[in-house]
């Protein structure tokens, strides 16, 4: 039976190398009906004081979290015609640039942020995530060293620290970064997620295991934890533990081709094992 598997393994341990960062997503814990409305109380205001570069950037924030983001810019673009000096415009708008995944643009603008604010520990984690996505891992490295230098409780930085020593194959190092994190904040589903990627690249599949579960109790909605614990209970010869996480991580992520796919090969290759037992009975 073992035979059947062991293709199907080699195929999903590839599959195990997709970390998630963690970064402060567009989220002001409002509908976008009550986004709409504080934008329309910020035009108000802004008609009344035009030269408040304050009210341009909380409008570009507005607009950003409901993704439109060409509206954003322009916002942003006001308040620096009325406020060159201030980094939070540059942030604002690198931000933007890095939700687009227009990165080389997203770095400009964090390079000109930190020229005028070299002490922000939020530059140097968006400017480093920015680097990990162009694959400078070095560069990223050094953003998140200093990012922790100027605000040593910054859990975001530790998680994406961990992740870049992953990518550098340092797996105890990012596990000691992750654990760091979750000293800072004990709920934090990505931090235990991402440890148990790098569990499974140690050969540590128990151990894995108990930390994809912990992210899933955290967030019960998180397929990729569901799926990547699949993998593992397929490592330790679980093939239906590894079918149940698979329908489930299905059942949230349903427009992933790639468990899509792997849950039809396990289970072409369960269907396979059924009827290879059946000729010796």
């Amino acid at each position: 039976m073992k035979k059947f598997f062991k293709l199907l393994i080699i195929t999903f341990c590839i599959a195990i190398t997709a970390q998630t960062c963690l970064f402060a997503k567009p989220n002001v814990g409002l509908t976008d009906i009550q986004i709409i409305k504080k934008i329309k109380k910020l035009d108000k205001k802004i008609n009344k004081h035009p030269d408040n570069s304050k009210l341009y950037i909380k409008r570009g924030y507005l607009k950003f979290c409901l993704k439109d983001y060409g509206s954003a810019l322009e916002d942003y673009a006001l308040a620096e015609d009325n406020d060159p000096k201030n980094s939070d415009i540059f942030y604002s708008k690198g931000r933007v640039w890095l939700e687009r995944k227009n990165y080389i643009y997203a770095l400009e603008e964090f390079n000109n942020a930190l020229k005028i604010n070299p002490k922000d520990s939020k530059i140097y984690l968006s400017r480093g995530i920015t680097n990990e996505r162009l694959n400078n891992l070095d560069s990223a490295m050094k953003d998140f060293n200093l990012a922790i230098k100027y605000n040593r409780k910054s859990h975001s930085a530790y998680i994406n620290r961990g992740i870049v020593k992953d990518r550098q194959n340092n797996y105890q190092g990012a596990i000691n970064d992750y654990e760091k994190a979750l000293k800072l904040c004990r709920y934090s589903p990505d931090a235990y997620y991402n440890m148990g990627l790098a569990k499974c690249k140690m050969g540590k599949y128990d151990e894995a295991i108990d930390d994809f579960t912990k992210a899933i109790d955290q967030d019960p909605e998180f397929g990729l934890a569901y799926y990547k614990r699949g993998l593992a209970y397929l490592k330790l010869d679980n093939q239906q533990f590894a079918k149940s996480d698979f329908i489930m991580a299905r059942q949230l992520r349903p427009i992933d081709k790639n468990i899509k796919e792997d849950l039809e090969k396990l289970q072409k290759q369960l269907n396979d094992m059924l009827k290879e037992e059946e000729i010796y009975y």
